[in-house]
Order: structure tokens, then sequence, then C-alpha cells
């Protein structure tokens, strides 16, 4: 991990020997809530939507990418720099695209 940020209210998982690269955002909650009247002002945590985030072993992170919450990623993904990651990914494949999706498998 280089230049990377963490945001946590719930948590955030890292398997070994995964790689982060420089300017990751890795966020488990939206830090506030959407609705005018419930945002403003914001000290009740709360009402902040948030969702632990997984990531499995052996993965790679490309550079400035954002995981964001209730993602899981299984053991050996690779993901695309600069993308936008929300969802669940399974074991040995690669994700590209915004947001984020499987384009192929990933050797082992």
């Amino acid at each position: 991990m280089s230049g990377c940020t963490l945001y946590s209210i719930d948590s955030i998982t890292v398997g070994d020997h995964t790689d982060i690269g420089s300017g990751c955002k890795i966020i488990d909650n939206d830090f506030h809530p959407l609705s005018y009247s419930q945002r403003s002002p914001v000290e009740r945590l709360d009402l902040v939507k948030h969702r632990p985030i997984t990531i499995g072993e052996g993965c790679f992170i490309g550079a400035n990418s954002i995981i964001l919450k209730g993602t899981t990623l299984g053991k050996n993904v690779v993901v695309g720099a600069g993308r936008v990651v929300c969802g669940s990914f399974p074991n040995n494949v690669i994700i590209a695209g915004n947001p984020a999706r499987i384009i192929k498998e990933n050797e082992q």
C-alpha cells in the first residue's frame, strides 16, 4: 500500500499477500445520509449506511481504484486501475470497467 486511504465504520478485511496500488480508497460507508434533513448536521453515525468489505488473499488492486461498502473480492482477484468496485466477485477473476465487472478469468 502506498498513499491509500481506508475509511471504516464497520470493518475492512484484507487477505494476506494482497497488493493495493497507489491512491486507492477503500470505504465501508457513505459518510452521510442522502436526505438533507438527516444530513445537516450529521452527528448521528447510526444514520450513515455502512457494510463490511472483504478482500481475499493474493488480490491486486490497481492504482486509484475505489472499493465501496459491501464489496467482497475472492482470492486472486485483479482490479484494473481506476475502477469503482461494488458487489461480490468470485475467486480468480479480473475485473475492470466502471462500475467494475468481470472481464476474464485469472490464472491461479
